[in-house]
């Protein structure tokens, strides 16, 4: 394989031009409760297992979760559908669970990026969440409803020097098509967003003392749409990754005969695109984009967005692929053991029946612009507190052997 690189504002490989199609390992390396079937943060979730059953069980159990959560049929399956990278998103506790080259982080990433170098893809490694939270959701391993890591500079120094030393291990390695800094921030300060151009520019310095192999790709506030605090390039080895939903964005458009329009409209309005095109001049990954399976007509708008992206050159990643049911390429079937556990367990708990709309449009209807995300994370804490409960009604046998349905071949599929 070749590194992956830029040439003026596109992807290339061996000097051909790389249009990026692919697809994020979410759910794996970094729990979020509604992918995976029952709530709480990723913590909270392991938490519950640990206290249930003990150390050893516990482990017995998450080293089996990684196992067969991505197997080497996942990712020939991503390759089958033409799609040419992974998007790999950890939670930072993984790579402090040993020494960091024996830490579960680098095993598993190792083990997958096997699988990538076999079938010629790449992957695309993401810092997904960090202590304190870079965002006040969930995603981020956060259940406090604010956005503490932008106000602990011991957590930026920790990230920082992290960055330095996975840059250091990969980086003869081609296989990694870049390092994705961090995902969607989300702050509503100054000071934060000065904080958070200081942390990128450290984190820079540090893989690049290291590695200048490697494309690093940053994200914007407001869960990667806004770059406009980006005056210049931090780095010329280096792209721009966005997120977006149109789900979110235009969700009362989704049945629109003018859907085309209505995409571009969303794509100017809710990232600051203009920006990064005209100013930054970089090549543009959609890291993040996808639909809810239980929301009609949202794959057709999404596939009506990925053609726009393609037209614009702008490289894409659906979001999962794999998960319980929720919004992946593949996933558990809605009546196996493992979904039928999980409603058991959280006596029927539907995340969506919370989470209604956009995050941001939530928080801007109230004065105390975390109110929202304190309400969300207490109601999910709430739930919680009940699969806690109930888990130790549950034998570890019958909570070991569900993760069985996520298997690749026994799960639905989904080709794009």
């Amino acid at each position: 394989m070749h590194f992956l690189s830029i040439r003026g504002q596109n992807f290339i490989s061996h000097e051909k031009t790389v249009q990026l199609k692919g697809a994020g390992l979410g759910n794996w390396l970094n729990l979020e409760h509604f992918l995976f079937g029952w709530p709480g943060t990723d913590s909270q979730i392991r938490q519950a297992i640990q206290e249930t059953y003990g150390e050893e069980k516990y482990t017995l159990f998450w080293d089996r979760y990684y196992s067969v959560y991505v197997q080497e049929a996942d990712i020939r399956y991503v390759h089958q559908c033409g799609m040419n990278h992974v998007r790999i998103p950890v939670n930072y506790r993984l790579f402090f669970t040993d020494s960091f080259e024996k830490s579960i982080a680098i095993r598993e990433i190792d083990r997958v990026l096997s699988y990538c170098k076999k079938y010629g893809i790449w992957g695309i490694i993401d810092l997904h969440a960090v202590p304190g939270g870079q965002n006040p959701d969930w995603h981020s391993d956060n259940h406090s409803g604010k956005d503490h890591f932008w106000h602990d500079r011991r957590a930026m120094d920790l990230v920082v020097k992290l960055w330095g030393r996975i840059a250091g291990y990969y980086r003869n390695n081609p296989v990694v098509g870049g390092y994705d800094l961090i995902n969607e921030p989300c702050f509503f300060s100054k000071a934060s967003e000065t904080a958070m151009l200081s942390f990128f520019r450290k984190c820079t310095a540090a893989i690049r003392s290291k590695d200048t192999n490697h494309i690093i790709f940053y994200e914007g506030n407001t869960y990667s749409r806004d770059f406009s605090m980006f005056s210049e390039n931090l780095d010329d080895h280096s792209s721009y990754t966005f997120h977006l939903y149109p789900f979110l964005q235009i969700p009362g458009e989704l049945h629109s005969d003018h859907i085309h329009d209505k995409l571009i409209e969303s794509l100017y309005r809710d990232v600051t695109y203009e920006h990064l095109i005209q100013k930054l001049k970089k090549p543009l990954w959609c890291g993040e984009t996808g639909h809810p399976l239980h929301l009609s007509g949202s794959r057709h708008i999404l596939e009506a967005f990925l053609l726009i992206l393609e037209d614009k050159q702008i490289g894409w990643a659906l979001w999962p692929l794999k998960d319980s049911g929720a919004m992946a390429i593949t996933y558990a079937k809605k009546e196996s053991a493992w979904n039928r556990l999980c409603r058991q367990l959280s006596e029927d708990w539907i995340f969506w029946s919370i989470f209604t709309q956009d995050s941001i449009l939530s928080a801007e209807k109230e004065k105390d612009k975390y109110a929202y995300y304190k309400w969300l994370a207490k109601e999910s804490t709430k739930a919680w507190e009940i699969v806690r409960n109930n888990l130790s009604k549950c034998p570890f046998d019958r909570l070991l052997e569900a993760l069985e349905d996520f298997k690749f071949e026994n799960c639905i599929k989904t080709e794009f």
